[in-house]
């Protein structure tokens, strides 16, 4: 799924013209992520995580281009990232506090 979502991107980013902000947001949709963070790399570009699925304790990570626009110094091990399949919403639990972010493209958020 994570590469289909890279050729997506990649496909509107190279295309003739703008990018199709619709079009691409439709590859983000299927993805689901709900992870218990042990280490955290994330940049401008990129959201690397590597966890734990807090149901199964199976080990899990992803890598997925930052469209929610989240600080590299956000999240922290013991935190839990969340992303239902089906919405754009993606959401970093902490101890005492939810922070969500809509997901960018252009400037400007799309739910």
């Amino acid at each position: 799924m994570k590469i289909f979502v890279f050729c997506v991107f990649l496909l509107g980013l190279f295309s003739c013209g703008e990018i199709d902000c619709n079009t691409v947001k439709q590859g983000f949709y299927p993805d689901e992520y709900n992870i218990i963070v042990e280490e955290s790399n994330i940049n401008e570009v990129w959201i690397k995580i590597r966890g734990s699925v807090p149901v199964t304790e199976k080990k899990s990570s992803i890598m997925v281009h930052n469209n929610w626009m989240v600080d590299f110094d956000e999240v922290k091990e013991g935190d839990t990232i969340v992303k239902k399949r089906g919405e754009l919403m993606l959401a970093i639990h902490k101890k005492d506090t939810i922070i969500r972010h809509d997901w960018y493209c252009k400037g400007k958020a799309y739910k």
